[in-house]
């Protein structure tokens, strides 16, 4: 007796091949000649290369996406500012920043380490920045000092996602 599935023909069922599968199954042709033939939004391209720009835009959303970016900046500018109030310490707003992108890391399913890696960048470096702006504009070693605090924002941020991650993985994991 065979395992393979098969469909029976419904009486109504005019698509379906005398094999019991239906045409629109398998036939890739079909699907690529209709959609090439179908005018896009614009009117000026053709559906193949608006699909083409649909997959880019999926793809380019795969490796850095805008809106947990977003997520990331705001959550890492309301710890560094939160950790800097509570905690009027040298290095507090690393601590407030590592914080918020360990939370992001704990809630996200999907690794988003470039957007922590440019939100933590941004907000320390800005920070650091404005923290040192009299110094920057008299003593001329503030963009230095914020170069410096941009890429140890970035890598606090990118630590504390993966710790996120792996606590989120450590605690959803089957025993």
């Amino acid at each position: 007796m065979s395992r393979d599935r098969t469909r029976t023909r419904e009486p109504g069922d005019e698509a379906t091949q005398s094999d019991g599968f239906e045409a629109s199954e398998f036939d890739v042709g079909a699907d690529v000649a209709s959609d090439a033939s179908a005018p896009s939004e614009t009117g000026t391209e053709t559906g193949a290369s608006a699909g083409l720009r649909e997959r880019l835009a999926t793809r380019t959303e795969k490796l850095f996406s805008p809106r947990a970016f977003l997520a990331i900046l705001l959550l890492s500018v309301a710890g560094l500012f939160t950790a800097g109030t509570f905690l009027p310490l040298p290095g507090s707003g690393l601590l407030g920043v590592f914080l918020a992108t360990f939370a992001f890391g704990l809630v996200a399913s999907d690794r988003r380490y470039g957007e922590a890696a440019v939100a933590g960048g941004i907000t320390v470096g800005a920070s650091a920045f404005l923290d040192a702006a009299v110094v920057a504009f008299l003593g001329g070693f503030g963009v230095p000092l914020a170069l410096l605090g941009g890429g140890v924002g970035a890598a606090v941020a990118v630590v504390g996602t993966y710790f996120g991650r792996d606590l989120r993985a450590g605690l959803t994991k089957e025993i």
